[in-house]
């Protein structure tokens, strides 16, 4: 259960996210010059998103669809969208693809919202922040998790998160809102620790700063450790 933000601060949009999984990941960022430049945040099992050299960043969240029907994940086309030089022609990637996810994409001067199942698709224009969780806003309500009380979790996490953004006003207020603990361990931002019996803990966290093609990236929970800063040139 992903917790993702979108803020503009002094001018230019942050992306930023909680990378919450049941099961333990390592997530690392790494470099890959292709034709197109990309620092990327990977692991594994071939989770992938990031930026590129264009500036443009997307972080995701899982959207599981409404009907049951086959898809691709985002991880699956995020090189493809981050080939891309231009914010209008990520989405269409997205757009044309047979994908579910709630995307958050920015190239520093622009953001945007994208929702996208194998049947709907909606683009949200951020203007100054933005957050979003594992359910649909836009897309049908029963898109997400099917289990009552974990829906009841994402959509509480989605109302904090959503108080919460507009309090943000320095690099440091994202640190502190992606540490959030209200309604800990299971309706909190900051996902729960197994040794307090929550399944789904924060594996790590990232910051993106668009504009400048940065990556700040805590390999744990960003309440106990330090995001480290990663350019690409």
């Amino acid at each position: 259960m992903c917790t993702l933000g979108v803020k503009k601060i002094h001018g230019r949009f942050y992306l930023f996210k909680n990378r919450d999984r049941e099961y333990r990941i390592n997530n690392r960022v790494v470099l890959e010059k292709g034709k197109i430049k990309k620092l990327l945040i990977t692991d594994s099992k071939g989770h992938c998103e990031g930026l590129n050299e264009y500036g443009i960043g997307l972080i995701e969240a899982t959207l599981r669809p409404a009907r049951k029907t086959r898809f691709r994940t985002i991880s699956q086309i995020s090189r493809r969208i981050l080939d891309q030089k231009t914010i209008e022609e990520a989405i269409i990637i997205i757009k044309n693809n047979k994908t579910s996810t709630n995307v958050i994409i920015s190239d520093g001067g622009r953001a945007y919202i994208v929702e996208k199942t194998p049947d709907e698709f909606a683009v949200t224009k951020v203007f100054h922040e933005g957050v979003m969780t594992n359910h649909s806003i836009k897309l049908h309500k029963k898109n997400g998790p099917k289990l009552q009380s974990v829906r009841e979790w994402t959509e509480a996490r989605y109302k904090r998160a959503k108080k919460l953004i507009k309090n943000i006003t320095c690099f440091q207020d994202v640190v502190e809102f992606l540490s959030d603990t209200e309604g800990y361990p299971n309706k909190s931002i900051l996902g729960g620790d197994r040794k307090d019996g929550w399944w789904i803990p924060t594996q790590c966290s990232y910051i993106y700063d668009v504009k400048n093609k940065k990556i700040f990236f805590c390999k744990t929970r960003p309440d106990k450790d330090h995001f480290v800063e990663y350019k690409l040139k």
